[in-house]
Formats: structure tokens, C-alpha cells, sequence
């Protein structure tokens, strides 16, 4: 016979006690019955119903062994014959502790799973960004200088790519392979921007250029509108544009393009030795340097490199004049210009000038000195003003100096004579130029361009002493007066060069212009 659960309460009333034994005894008698299913019944408690089993102001006692029932302290439940088990206070408490625990592991595990796929999202981010769209959308790698297909390399603050390490301390983006024109002549120093950066080449798809507008008081750049302007990308079909200024390290900045960098030139070496009436261009090697037999640092040659089609040949690497507006006819839509330029004080610059007109030109009258030259006996008046704005006769205006001001702000990378060594990398990275893949010959290149950046190196510099007028002499005062409009267009330059330094500049310079700000905010 199956012993049943029983539930006992205790009364304080004997009637209570009487009915309660009746009752119990009923149900007895239905468990002898042969009932085979019990349910316990609900009594009233204060209004309320409450299961038999349920926890309440009345005291609950369980029956002993002989009764049916045991309780063992060890799992704290109570465990009937039947195989009914009721748990007590504690161990529901572990049971609500245990479910918590589950759901924190849950929760961790749904943590870790997100930061996993994050992580797997980036990591196939970089990997396509490092140039796998390339090969996924059909882009192929541009070989020849002058095709249609217009190709970027990226620079620093631009979206075109990540900055990579140069050699020097500078920065600049994964760019284009090396250029090989049909010529043969590379447009790097032997390398690409792999070899000189140890980083791969990337490669963009960008829209091709389109015709710049100007409104009327800009109306002075349209005919420089096909030199791009410095904010422009680097498109494989430009074409480096040196603007010589006289006795401002041209032929230092010229000898560490042929030397050392191994560019080919169109300057007027090319046309020697008959060159200057050659049917078709064609690269010609004099010396140990390179040259397309075209001369652009006269008029007329500049007219003979149009009538060849100098720009969209692909064989110079950077051109090389004097007449920044007359080269404007050499480049068109698709093949620009990026132009930059070396400068010096306009003072030092005049005295050097008038030494080398004393004791290598010979064209100035060696009684002549240099108060009778600044005078006006051969001196030129404000050169670099005249020349940016075009204006080669008569009196210069305000006007005329906010032109070249202008002309200079968008249109050059800023270089410093008395700062080459920076400048020269500056000018690297601004058209693209690198490095020899090979480490011999990448570290002469390097030490070439730092033999000829010294103050005492290069081919610019006077082999005759002299000295600098001082100031509050006659002579400091006449040059001055002479190049007035120079003198402010130069300092305006040092404030661009500092600006450029953000992208075009090298990692030490970058860090020396921020510790330079921080020192003169704190000074405030």
C-alpha cells in the first residue's frame, strides 16, 4: 500500500484538532480507496487561497521514517517514498544564483563573439584597403607617362591612403610604381615607393581633372590653369615643374636632380652640340646626367617643346625655366605642370648676383660698385614679383604683389636655399620621386643630396668672398629699396613653407613646428 504525502497543521482549538483528524482519516480512506492520482487541496488562509505545501504563518512539520518521509540536512530537501522532493529556502537561493551566473556567461560569451566579428571586419577592411580592391575592380597599374587612365599618389591629410616612413624622417602615402617613359628613363631614382618606403604600391582610381574657372578678381590664373595646383593629387601624367629663380640654388637644386636622383632634365643642356634642331625629342645623356634635347629656359625653346609635344611624351621628368607664365603652353589638361621653386633673400640674393656678373659674366664694368649697381646700373627690380605676375615693365602695384602672392599660395611647393636638405625632400615628395631599390646605391643618392645641401657644397655657390651689406648703409639701403616688393613676397613664403610643413614636411620638422606652437601658446 503507497503511503501518501500528508500535510499536519496544529490548531490551537480542540474542534479544530477534531475536524483536522477527520479530515485526515477521509483522506485515508481515499488512498485505500485505490485512488492512483492525489491532489492536494487548497485551503483558505485569511481570504486567500494557498497550496497545503505552500509557506505560511502556520507551522509546518514534516512526518518521520516511520511515517513514509526523510529529511536529509546534506541537500536540504524533503523526500518522500512517493519520490515528491521539496526544496527549502537555501536551496532555491543557490538555484536563483546559479541561473544569474548562467546568464552573465551567456552575456560574455555574446561579448566576445561581437568583438570577434568587429575584429574580422577590420581586419578584411585593411586587407582590401592595402590594395585588393585594386585587383577585385579590374584597375591596372599605369607603366607609361602621358595615358588616360588617371592615377593618384596619395599624401599626407588626404584620403588617398596611409602615410608611410621616408628615408629622411619625412612621410608620404603608398604611391605609383616607378614611371617608365619610352625613352627608358625611370622618373624615380632608380626605385618605386615600395623600394624607397618598404611599403607596397597602391594604386587609386580618381576622376580626371576638370578645366578650372575663375571668378573676376582670380581672373589672373586662367592662364595658369593647367598648372595644378598644390592641393591637387599627383597624377602619373604630370610633369615637375622647376621655377629657377637666378642665384637662388638652382644649379645645386639641378646637379641633386641629374646626380643624384638620376631624373631626366629639359633645361638648355639637351640642345648642345647641335640638339636644337632636331627633328623628334630624344633623351640624350651628357655627363652623368640626362636631358631631353629641348631647351625651356628660352622663349623660343619653350615654343619648339610645345611644336614636339614635350609634356605629353612622357621623357622629361621635370622641366626647368625661368618663364613660369611662357611654360604654361607646354602643359594641357591631362598633362599639368606641379610646379615648386627654391628661395633666397631678395638682399643676399641682388649681392650675389652682382658678383657674378663682376667675376664670371664679366658683363658689368669692374669699376661699377655695387652702390652704382643697386642704383640701377644692371640691378634687377624685384625680380620674383615681376616674373609671378607678369609684369616685366613699369611700376608694380599692391595689386601686383597680392597676384604673386596668389600665384605662389596655390599654385608652389615652397623650397628654402638656406634650408635645402628639408626643402629637397619636400620636393621629393610633393611629385613622387624616390629612392634606388638597391641599398648601395640608395645610400650614395642620400649622401649626394646631403653633400650638396650643405652650405659649402653644390655648384651655386660663389667661389669669390664677399660680404653682405650691412644694414643702415647706403648700399643695404639702395638694394632695399629695390627689392621692396621681393622682400614682402618673401616673407609671405616663409609663412607658406610653414604651413606646407603639415603635409609636405619631414617627421622632425612636423614634431619641431608643434613644440614651437606649444612654447608660444604657453608663453600667452
Amino acid at each position: 500500500m503507497e503511503l501518501l504525502p500528508l500535510h499536519l497543521e496544529l490548531r490551537d482549538s480542540n474542534n479544530n484538532n477534531s475536524s483536522n483528524n477527520n479530515n485526515n482519516n477521509s483522506s485515508s480512506n481515499d488512498s485505500h480507496s485505490g485512488s492512483s492520482h492525489y491532489e492536494p487541496t487548497l485551503r483558505k488562509n485569511k481570504g486567500k487561497k494557498q497550496p497545503w505545501f505552500s509557506s505560511s504563518s502556520s507551522y509546518t512539520k514534516t512526518m518521520n521514517n516511520s511515517n513514509g518521509r526523510s529529511y536529509d540536512p546534506a541537500i536540504s530537501r524533503i523526500r518522500t517514498t512517493t519520490g515528491v522532493q521539496y526544496r527549502s529556502a537555501t536551496s532555491t537561493q543557490r538555484a536563483l544564483e546559479e541561473l544569474k551566473r548562467k546568464r552573465l556567461e551567456t552575456q560574455e560569451k555574446r561579448r566576445a563573439m561581437s568583438i570577434l566579428a568587429l575584429l574580422f571586419v577590420v581586419a578584411v577592411t585593411v586587407h582590401f584597403a592595402g590594395g585588393s580592391w585594386s585587383g577585385l575592380l579590374g584597375m591596372k597599374n599605369t607603366t607609361k607617362a602621358g595615358v588616360n587612365d588617371a592615377t593618384l599618389r596619395g599624401s599626407r591629410d588626404k584620403v588617398y591612403g596611409e602615410t608611410k616612413d621616408l628615408g629622411y624622417g619625412g612621410e608620404r602615402a603608398g604611391g605609383l610604381p616607378a614611371v617608365q617613359p619610352e625613352g627608358g628613363a625611370s622618373t624615380t631614382g632608380g626605385g618605386t615607393s615600395e623600394q624607397a618606403y618598404g611599403e607596397p604600391n597602391y594604386e587609386y582610381k580618381i576622376p580626371p581633372p576638370a578645366e578650372k574657372t575663375y571668378d573676376a578678381e582670380r581672373e589672373f590664373l586662367l592662364p595658369l590653369r593647367h598648372f595644378a595646383d598644390v592641393s591637387d593629387p599627383n597624377r602619373a601624367s604630370d610633369t615637375a615643374y622647376f621655377f629657377h629663380v637666378p642665384r637662388a640654388g638652382g644649379s645645386t637644386m639641378k646637379e641633386i636632380i641629374g646626380k643624384c636622383l638620376t631624373l631626366v632634365q629639359s633645361s638648355d643642356v639637351g640642345v648642345r652640340d647641335g640638339h636644337g634642331t632636331d627633328p623628334v625629342l630624344a633623351v640624350l645623356e651628357v655627363g652623368s646626367s640626362k636631358y631631353v634635347n629641348v631647351d625651356t629656359t628660352t622663349i623660343p625653346g619653350i615654343q619648339r617643346a610645345v611644336d614636339l609635344g614635350l609634356s605629353n611624351s612622357g621623357l622629361a621628368n621635370v622641366v626647368i625655366s625661368s618663364y613660369f607664365h611662357e611654360s604654361a603652353a607646354l602643359f594641357d589638361l591631362t598633362h599639368q605642370g606641379r610646379a615648386f621653386l627654391l628661395l633666397r633673400d631678395p638682399i643676399v640674393r641682388a649681392t650675389s648676383m652682382y658678383w657674378h656678373r663682376i667675376k664670371e659674366v664679366g658683363d658689368l664694368d669692374l669699376t661699377t660698385t655695387i652702390e652704382d649697381y643697386a642704383q640701377g646700373n644692371g640691378i634687377e627690380n624685384n625680380w620674383m614679383c615681376r616674373f609671378l605676375a607678369n609684369r616685366m615693365t613699369g611700376e608694380l602695384t599692391k595689386d601686383d604683389l597680392e597676384q604673386a602672392k596668389a600665384i605662389l599660395k596655390d599654385k608652389f611647393l615652397i623650397g628654402f636655399l638656406d634650408d635645402l636638405e628639408e626643402s629637397v625632400y619636400r620636393i621629393m615628395k610633393f611629385n613622387g620621386w624616390t629612392f634606388s631599390e638597391d641599398e648601395t646605391q640608395k645610400m650614395r643618392e642620400e649622401d649626394c643630396i646631403k653633400d650638396l645641401s650643405v652650405e659649402e657644397g653644390g655648384s651655386n655657390v660663389n667661389p669669390h668672398e664677399y660680404e653682405i651689406p650691412k644694414r643702415g648703409s647706403q648700399a643695404h639701403a639702395l638694394i632695399s629699396w629695390q627689392t621692396q616688393f621681393d622682400t614682402k613676397l618673401y616673407g609671405y613664403a616663409r609663412e607658406l613653407f610653414e604651413s606646407q610643413t603639415k603635409e609636405w614636411g619631414t617627421k622632425e620638422r612636423k614634431k619641431a613646428l608643434k613644440k614651437e606652437k606649444k612654447k608660444k601658446a604657453g608663453g600667452r
